[in-house]
């Protein structure tokens, strides 16, 4: 029997081009609409690394001063 592939395919966004589209967006849906995924792809990957959006954003402002 021959196994076929379904479902999308992986997007394999590296996570430090994801958090650099959050930061510059300021918002998930934003940066999700320039990387071309989805809000949800975007919030699943912060849940992967142990990141929340607030943790994202706050350390952009920290970063900056």
């Amino acid at each position: 029997m021959k196994h076929t592939l379904r479902g999308r395919p992986r997007l394999g966004l590296e996570l430090d081009v994801i958090i650099e589209a959050v930061r510059r967006h300021g918002k998930v849906l934003r940066a999700a609409t320039e990387l071309g995924c989805s809000d949800a792809y975007i919030h699943q990957r912060f849940k992967e690394a142990g990141l929340t959006l607030q943790v994202v954003l706050e350390s952009k402002t920290k970063g900056t001063r």
